[in-house]
């Protein structure tokens, strides 16, 4: 099956990692890397089976932490 690219920039916070999973709890998930920095932005990378892909991305972009969701 083949995979997709998510790359998800958040505001972290407490709690946005498990939001994040938990938002994405229906899907396929192959992967998930999160990375957070001093700075305002985190980024999230999730690989997604293509027909989920479209439907995740919806979602993500729901959520009140997410600044911005690009399919690569």
């Amino acid at each position: 099956m083949e995979h997709i690219r998510l790359t998800v920039t958040l505001r972290p916070g407490h709690g946005t990692l498990a939001r994040l999973a938990t938002t994405l709890n229906n899907h396929h998930v192959r992967d998930l890397a999160y990375t957070s920095a001093p700075a305002d932005t985190a980024r999230a990378v999730v690989h997604v089976p293509l027909p989920d892909a479209v439907r995740a991305q919806h979602k993500l972009r729901r959520m009140v932490d997410v600044i911005d969701v690009t399919l690569d």
